[in-house]
């Protein structure tokens, strides 16, 4: 597992998720405890630290360990994102990128149907550490950025059709699909510490069903009628998953049936189930006319993370960066 981010995923982390951070840089003095100064603008030590927040929450999520040595990685790599995504500010600035208060309040809009309410919407930000007002300045600012990219640097970026081909030939794991199994199922549920009693009632429930299965009645009515398990609604169907999706007992059984058998009374840790199988894939390779689009707009994307990349290195060598210590 790396525990480094490369400058580029460091640039994309922050443009897919337009709410991480309030950076709302002002130009002055260092009177307002600023970090770091990127041609004149300062970026106060409140916004680093909430980006260090961020950073380790999700080096947290990803297994990492929060030693000295890489707490001192994440700050560094806080901070030159900041000063990255202040020096690509500034330069969609310099080529006319503007974005209007409709945009804005649009994303606003869609990030409240998240949360329940005002009331949830206002508590998330307090919880992240940000204004309303704060947020609506990053966001345009954001906004600024990813219309410099999708109109400046995407359009620009070609892929040929034999490095497509190529990336499907050099990874054939990303295009493997496991057998699957679609299947339906009716659940008596029983829980793991029930006694023997409470369980010998739901074996017999369910082994009355599959009685009545066997003798002719319809098994999504009954699955419909009688099962405890939220897939009632849909007559039992899962829909189609592979083995490892599934707990043992339960993908063991659905993997050794044939289409339209019924199987044996099987009990999980969830209780006592039915099965029945509605249709199988075998595994195969995804033809390469099917994923081709999708080939196209990864190696598109990776090209114009390197030319982001690059753009901001450019950018740094021409910039007046100061930091300050503490």
């Amino acid at each position: 597992m790396r525990n480094k981010v490369p400058a580029k995923t460091r640039l994309f982390i922050l443009l897919l998720l337009p709410a991480c951070v309030g950076a709302v840089f002002a130009a002055g003095t260092k009177q307002i405890s600023a970090v770091a100064s990127v041609n004149g603008v300062l970026i106060p030590k409140a916004y680093l630290e909430r980006e260090v927040r961020r950073f380790e929450e999700q080096a947290l999520g990803q297994g990492q360990s929060l030693d000295e040595n890489r707490k001192a990685q994440i700050s560094r790599e806080a901070l030159d994102t900041l000063i990255d995504m202040e020096l690509l500010y500034q330069e969609s600035q310099r080529r006319g990128f503007q974005v209007s208060e409709q945009r804005i309040q649009e994303q606003v809009d869609r990030l409240r149907e998240q949360f329940e309410g005002e009331e949830g919407y206002a508590a998330a930000l307090e919880q992240i550490g940000i204004s309303d007002g704060e947020l609506r300045t990053e966001l345009g600012r954001q906004l600024a950025i990813q219309e410099m990219i999708d109109r400046d640097i995407v359009p620009s970026t070609t892929v040929s059709e034999q490095e497509s081909i190529e990336f499907y030939e050099s990874n054939p794991e990303f295009f493997f699909s496991p057998e699957q199994v679609r299947a339906s199922h009716i659940l008596i549920r029983v829980s793991p510490e029930a006694g023997e009693e409470e369980k010998s009632e739901a074996r017999s429930r369910i082994a009355e069903i599959r009685e009545r299965i066997v003798a002719g009645e319809d098994f999504a009515e009954l699955a419909g009628r009688f099962s405890d398990d939220g897939s009632s609604a849909a007559g039992g169907d899962l829909g189609f998953f592979q083995r490892e999706q599934m707990v043992e007992p339960f993908a063991e059984a659905a993997f050794s049936l044939q289409i339209g058998q019924l199987s044996r009374i099987v009990e999980t840790q969830f209780g006592f189930h039915l099965i029945q199988v509605t249709d199988r894939q075998d595994e195969s390779v995804v033809p390469y006319e099917t994923v081709q689009p999708r080939i196209f707009q990864y190696l598109q994307r990776e090209k114009a993370m390197v030319t982001i990349e690059e753009l901001a290195a450019e950018l740094r060598g021409r910039a007046e960066i100061e930091e300050y210590g503490g």
